[in-house]
């Protein structure tokens, strides 16, 4: 069972991957008796550089208690809405209307590929399926998920997981037959007098495809309730910032929209100028100051929730000796539960 699902946003190259898989790697080595999965969400996935280790569209072993992935959306799309979009493909080419019109079903078929389907919507399936513990590879029951989202449009996307899928799917549908039906509402009674016979072909075929399709609709939305549940009730919400005006406007905005999603436990404050050597260097001593005055803006508008520091290192934190260096970085000495549950009463 899922104990916790701690979720890293923010604007991009604010090193939200590094500390995402540095949290990972900490807390694994922190709970050696949980199960830890640290998935990326980034459209440039660099898990593989960052750990020096092939990780893909499996379940990749980084220790004894720890699993990472770089889930291909279009993999998951596929293998999540195939049967759900060939049973509504099967339905349309049966309306009578649509039977007649020449190279309907061509286009039908091209219509209706997982290329139509959004990619925040591809990545949302994969994530409501680990969340609902069924259909990954090499399946585990993962205590703790770290996920490292995309910035925040991205991220709203993916928090809309209940109703997307099957509402996107539904609705495109829709809308496609819905257009050729009104192509045809003002063709003369006697065009419809022709066409009368041929709605009643199939009939019980159709019926029973739609019976099959709401009964489909019906188990998504239930399973999008499980999960908006386990959300509320296990997720943590912790947004990387740089001490900067675009990133700290950024994690303003996403405090705001998602706010019904998810509770916000925590900023990252990350790529600080050490002090050390902003007393050594004029340009590191002007950045420096810069990084100060956005530092106390974020500190006081986020002054509720637990708040972490942490300087550029000089490299680059590769490798699991790198990422255990920024993790010392961040969290310091701080144990295990600090991590998971750092908000303050």
């Amino acid at each position: 069972m899922i104990e916790r699902i701690i979720v890293l946003g923010g604007k991009g190259g604010v090193g939200k991957s590094s500390i995402s898989a540095a949290t990972a790697l900490l807390l694994s080595d922190l709970l050696p008796e949980k199960k830890i999965l640290l998935i990326s969400f980034d459209l440039a996935h660099n898990l593989t550089d960052m750990f020096n280790l092939e990780i893909g569209n499996n379940l990749a072993k980084i220790t004894n208690n720890f699993w990472a992935i770089e889930p291909d959306p279009d993999v998951y799309a596929e293998r999540y809405t195939g049967e759900l979009v060939d049973k509504m493909k099967t339905l349309m080419k049966q309306m009578p209307l649509i039977g007649m019109i020449k190279g309907i079903e061509k286009s039908i078929d091209e219509t209706f590929t997982v290329n139509s389907i959004p990619l925040a919507l591809k990545n949302a399936m994969f994530f409501q399926k680990i969340l609902d513990a069924e259909g990954y590879d090499n399946q585990e029951d993962f205590d703790i998920i770290i996920a490292d989202f995309p910035p925040t449009g991205n991220m709203i996307a993916l928090f809309e997981i209940p109703e997307d899928q099957a509402k996107v799917a539904l609705k495109y549908s829709l809308n496609f037959y819905n257009s050729i039906r009104e192509a045809f509402k003002n063709f003369s009674k006697v065009f419809r007098q022709v066409l009368k016979p041929f709605d009643n072909s199939n009939i019980e075929e159709r019926r029973e495809l739609g019976k099959e399709i709401f009964n489909m609709v019906v188990e998504l939305e239930k399973r999008g309730e499980r999960i908006t549940e386990l959300i509320h009730k296990v997720g943590s919400l912790r947004l990387v910032t740089i001490a900067e005006k675009p990133s700290f406007q950024e994690i303003k905005r996403a405090r705001d929209l998602t706010q019904k999603y998810i509770q916000l436990d925590g900023i990252h404050i990350n790529m600080l100028i050490p002090k050390k050597h902003a007393k050594k260097c004029n340009f590191c001593g002007q950045v420096s100051s810069i990084q100060q005055n956005y530092l106390s803006e974020i500190k006081e508008e986020f002054k509720h929730l637990k708040i972490w520091e942490s300087d550029k290192l000089k490299e680059e934190p590769i490798g699991l000796d790198g990422l255990r260096k920024l993790a010392k970085e961040v969290y310091g000495e701080s144990k295990a539960n600090d991590i998971l549950f750092p908000i303050k009463t």
